[in-house]
């Protein structure tokens, strides 16, 4: 009688995912490894602080170039122009 080696063994325990039906008979879901949801999660909201920081900083050009254009306008009526 012929004995299967340790790494033989090993073989005969794997099943391929694809294979393994669900209790209602239908193919199993396969899902996302959790750790690389995280990291879109994570991404999308490092993303979503740098549009919101984007903003802020338009918003503020706008601000000091009014701010630039009023101190223009007031240096040219003190200086008679």
């Amino acid at each position: 009688m012929m004995e299967a080696k340790s790494n033989d063994r090993s073989e005969l325990s794997q099943t391929s995912v694809g294979l393994i039906d669900s209790e209602e008979g239908h193919p199993a879901v396969h899902r996302k490894p959790v750790g690389l949801t995280i990291t879109v999660e994570k991404i999308d909201r490092v993303l979503a602080d740098v549009h919101t920081q984007i903003e802020t900083l338009r918003h503020t050009t706008i601000n000091l170039r009014l701010v630039r254009m009023r101190l223009a306008g007031t240096e040219s009526k003190w200086r008679g122009e």
